[in-house]
């Protein structure tokens, strides 16, 4: 059964910005961050492992892929690359990543389609957590409660 994460509680998006403020102030532990630094660096990251320490699971692109490999790789933590809108071809995304984060929103007509009415079953046994709209989800909603990872359900409210 699908484990549901949601945007705002479960999953944040921490932003250089959060950094120099010393924010967000989160008193429960968060599952997923996702990690928005223009320019990641070690002291934004250190910050970032202390202001977070229960969290083990951290969502990134592909703008600052190298950085956070580099970073990661030397810590106990896992981290998903997400795809973005600006970028597009997923299959060449799924091809060069393992640990993916697939937000359905964000992907083209065409793509989404395929994925929703073609692929579903195929994209979710490689992917471990995934980003859908509510009324996506309510199509496929007998694939997804069958499914083993993690689903955000999209909230415009907070845009990771």
């Amino acid at each position: 059964m699908a484990i549901f994460t949601v945007p705002g509680r479960d999953v944040i998006k921490v932003t250089d910005e959060d950094f120099i403020n010393n924010t967000p102030n989160i008193s429960s532990k968060v599952h997923i961050i996702k990690l928005d630094f223009d320019n990641p660096d070690d002291t934004k990251m250190e910050w970032v492992m202390s202001k977070f320490y229960s969290t083990n699971r951290f969502i990134v692109d592909n703008t600052n892929i190298k950085y956070y490999n580099y970073y990661l790789r030397r810590t106990n933590h896992k981290y998903y690359i997400i795809n973005n809108s600006i970028w597009s071809g997923l299959i060449s995304f799924y091809k060069r990543n393992n640990k993916v984060l697939l937000d359905i929103t964000l992907l083209s007509e065409s793509e989404r389609s395929f994925v929703l009415e073609t692929s579903l079953n195929d994209i979710l046994q490689n992917t471990e957590v995934i980003t859908i709209s509510s009324d996506d989800y309510q199509a496929v909603k007998n694939v997804i409660d069958k499914w083993r990872g993690n689903c955000i359900i999209h909230d415009p409210e907070y845009l990771i």
